[in-house]
């Protein structure tokens, strides 16, 4: 790898690693849940074709870019704090659905709106421009992240 390329590297982990640690992660600290498992509950709560239903464990796995054993382990993680449920599928109930509690329903919408909250704040410092620029950028990182996963 040329020199140049290399201390780049080393500089956007360095980068990364201050962008994990300071973007506000607290808020998931202090319910004592991951944002994944945040991400987890946002996606049964607002985009489930019947969130009264729940969703199966692949097509969370694939919404979220996640293996399914990754979500499993998320699951019960969740189900043990009383944040998610189990239930079988009324059209086969060999199949399990996953489904967030009430309870967790108005914690996760308080701490989305927090979080929206946050990153408009980022976007009102960076400008329109910067701001159109990092989406861009980022956007273009995540898909070289997706394709190396694949690899």
């Amino acid at each position: 790898m040329d020199h140049l390329f290399q201390e780049q590297a080393q500089e956007l982990l360095k980068i990364f690693s201050q962008f994990k640690r300071s973007s506000g992660q607290q808020p998931f600290s202090k319910l004592g849940i991951k944002p994944s498992e945040f991400y987890l509950l946002h996606l049964l709560i607002e985009h489930g074709d019947d969130p009264s239903l729940g969703m199966r464990v692949t097509e969370i796995s694939e919404k979220l870019g996640i293996t399914p054993s990754g979500v499993t382990h998320s699951i019960n993680s969740l189900e043990k704090n009383g944040f998610i449920e189990r239930l079988a599928d009324p059209k086969d109930r060999r199949i399990v659905l996953v489904r967030a509690t009430e309870k967790s329903k108005k914690i996760i919408k308080q701490l989305y709106a927090e979080r929206v909250q946050f990153i408009e704040g980022l976007v009102t410092f960076l400008g329109e421009s910067d701001s159109k620029e990092f989406i861009r950028l980022f956007s273009k990182a995540l898909d070289y992240f997706k394709e190396s996963r694949k690899k």
